[in-house]
């Protein structure tokens, strides 16, 4: 069910015909589709129900978001799969957005309307929308079939909610507490744009849904004629409020407001300019201030005369059994309540898009500043050289840069002479034929340890490098021998005069442009940018911390980072660190994102298609042939390179770079195996 089997068998019927049909259908299960369905129904045909839809449906995608999140499930892959990908998604595969989406939409629309042609269509336009993805290589069939039976569990479970009135007599002031606290809190929990989106619709709609029933009443469902008028109007005014939240609210927290203005459109703004226009049918008025309300749980389906708007569908779902307050003629109470909540609104949106701030300027680190016309593709980061060679040695750098790693990464200390030295490690006790804390040594001392000693290539059977001369090198040594390759410096201890002794070495090789420096350590980081301003930095383990909370609680626009690139793990323990909000956020501030250690070519691909500007990999073969599939080769040019965006539909290449100079290894051949190896960066 997740590999590539399934979608093998259905692309055996592929034409060009059954393509176009398979986008089409993709289309429907999208969220521009059913941003043109939900008002529809709750603007012309049944208020009631339009209500419990959105409400259903927004909780559902809402919940589709952090699964995936949580799951962090690969999509099918053109490399690995052999399949036809023909249209590429960033966000991780399990369990299918179009899938759930279709399941509670035109599930929920299937249960509610009997009408025969309905009851024949709403199914054939779930499966249909759900074979769409595995055919277009989207998703594997496990993912949709997973998506199916989440969107089927949804529907039930909020119908058996509505039915109940669950919530329905809830006083109004705890539902209009609750319609704002719990998006809030939800917020955390998944950080992608999606989540601001959603729960920040769903919060304005709920809103404004306590009051727009008795403020601005629609007869429903509505003729033909009306019907159009009506979603044309609305639409109109939809699409545009939605151009100018695009034009001007920043991303993150801001569009919170921002979408739920949206959500407040929907049901009360629309609404009250179908009263003005004479779209509303004035007699919907009387009924719906003169009849007992009925929660949008309480009536079975089908049941209720036309146009009985009496509802009570405040906040969470369900009937209160009382009498609607407020009610009457648009501009009492209740739109004098929605007036407020619009202007509340509006003001949190302009005062966080006015508080954002900007940028750091990209030119000011040079060349290292990120992606670019120049420089389209992601970066190939080669983890102490990589691991084909024995690591932090001139051998491993030589390697990685003939290799065509675009940047090296190595680690500095100082030692008790004050000689810069190249080694990852406080000890010499794992890579060398030495012992002892490297800091308690003299450069003399440390230039007798073989580097190569420890070094294995098939888990201790041979050692190719032992004595063979190589050694631990100096910061001055890798720059002479690499004079044009970039290098990723990090320096190990928390000492000010090493930033210091590299910021003086930098400058007297000429070397400040071609080097990005980070640490752990935040003090150190912060004394290297005082003494080398010129030089670009990467953000600190505090400052990052900060980052990635300040971007799970959408405060990220209201930050101006210090470096010029975020460099973080995936997961740290079970939380998971990168995603593509977090990359989308970063870019906003004017950071590149850099995931470290990747070593795995399946989760390399994921990582690039997400967004990651760069990978830090022991594994720079393997990472340049994936980089290579995706993209084209470096100057490859045309809209793949220019654009950074995978061309889609792909066939795998075989045998993909085999790396010519190791022991017995082949270019997907498993990794971590070959030697003990430190894990953090």
């Amino acid at each position: 069910m997740f590999d590539g089997d399934g979608i093998r068998v259905l692309q055996q019927v592929a034409t060009p015909g059954l393509d176009a049909v398979a986008q089409l259908f993709t289309y429907l299960g999208s969220e521009y589709f059913y941003m043109l369905v939900l008002p529809f129904v709750y603007w012309c045909l049944d208020r009631r129900r339009g209500h419990q839809l959105a409400f259903l449906f927004l909780a559902s995608m809402w919940l589709n978001g952090f699964l995936k999140d949580l799951a962090n499930l690969p999509r099918p892959s053109a490399l690995f799969d052999g399949v036809r990908v023909l249209v590429r998604e960033t966000s991780p595969g399990f369990p299918s957005g179009h899938a759930q989406g279709a399941m509670t939409l035109f599930g929920y629309l299937w249960l509610e309307y009997r009408v025969r042609w309905w009851r024949a269509v709403a199914p054939a336009l779930i499966a249909l929308i759900a074979f769409s993805r595995p055919y277009l290589g989207v998703h594997y069939l496990g993912d949709t079939l997973g998506g199916l039976a989440i969107g089927a569990a949804v529907v039930a479970a909020f119908r058996w909610g509505f039915r109940r009135g669950l919530g329905g007599a809830w006083p109004r002031r705890r539902k209009r507490v609750a319609t704002v606290v719990v998006p809030l809190l939800l917020l955390p929990l998944y950080g992608e744009s999606v989540a601001y989106q959603t729960l920040g619709f769903l919060m304005g709609f709920l809103a404004g849904d306590l009051d727009a029933f008795a403020a601005f009443p629609l007869r429903t469902p509505a003729p033909a004629r009306v019907a159009i008028a009506r979603w044309v109007v609305g639409m109109a005014g939809f699409a545009a409020l939605y151009a100018l939240h695009g034009a001007l609210i920043p991303n993150g927290l801001p569009e919170l407001p921002g979408y739920a203005l949206l959500g407040l459109w929907v049901t009360a703004g629309a609404p009250w300019c179908f009263h003005r226009l004479g779209l509303a049918d004035p007699s919907a008025r009387t009924a719906a201030a003169g009849s007992p309300a009925a929660g949008p749980g309480d009536a079975p389906a089908g049941a209720g005369p036309a146009g009985s708007e009496g509802a009570d569908p405040d906040g969470l779902p369900g009937a209160s059994g009382r009498p609607m307050r407020g009610g009457g003629p648009a501009g009492g109470r209740p739109a004098q309540r929605l007036g407020r909540l619009a202007l509340g609104l509006l003001a949190a949106a302009v005062v966080g898009s006015v508080l954002a701030r900007p940028p750091v300027p990209r030119e000011a680190f040079g060349p290292m500043a990120g992606p670019s016309p120049d420089r389209p593709l992601p970066l190939v980061i080669a983890h102490r050289g990589g691991d084909r060679r024995p690591e932090n040695t001139l051998a491993s750098f030589r390697y990685a840069a003939a290799l065509g790693a675009d940047w090296v990464e190595l680690d500095v200390h100082r030692i008790a002479d004050g000689a810069l030295v190249v080694l990852h490690d406080e000890t010499v006790d794992r890579t060398t034929d030495g012992s002892g804390d490297v800091h308690a040594m003299t450069l003399e001392q440390v230039k007798a340890l073989d580097a190569g000693y420890r070094w294995t290539p098939d888990g201790g059977r041979t050692y190719p490098y032992r004595g063979r001369g190589l050694r631990i090198p100096t910061l001055e040594e890798v720059l002479a021998a690499l004079p044009r390759q970039r290098l990723l410096i990090e320096l190990k201890d928390d000492d000010p005069r090493l930033a210091e002794d590299v910021a003086r070495t930098l400058r007297e090789h000429g070397a400040t442009r071609r080097v990005m420096v980070a640490s752990f350590h935040d003090r150190t980081l912060r004394h290297f940018r005082a003494v080398a301003p010129e030089v670009p930095t990467s953000l600190a383990s505090g400052e990052a911390l900060r980052f990635v909370v300040a971007q799970r609680l959408g405060l990220t626009p209201f930050l101006r980072p210090p470096g010029v690139a975020l460099q973080v793990p995936e997961y740290h323990g079970p939380l998971k660190v990168f995603a593509a909000g977090l990359v989308r956020l970063a870019h906003d501030r004017g950071l590149e994102v850099h995931a470290w250690t990747v070593n795995d070519p399946r989760k390399m691909e994921q990582l690039f298609l997400a967004g990651a500007d760069g990978i830090v990999t022991d594994r720079p073969d393997l990472a340049l042939a994936v980089r290579s599939h995706l993209f084209g080769p470096p100057g490859a040019g045309g809209a793949a390179d220019a654009g950074r965006a995978p061309a889609g539909g792909r066939r795998p290449r075989p045998g993909l770079h085999p790396d010519p100079g190791s022991v017995g290894s082949t270019a997907f051949a498993p990794v971590g195996a070959v030697r003990d190896r430190a894990s953090s960066r």
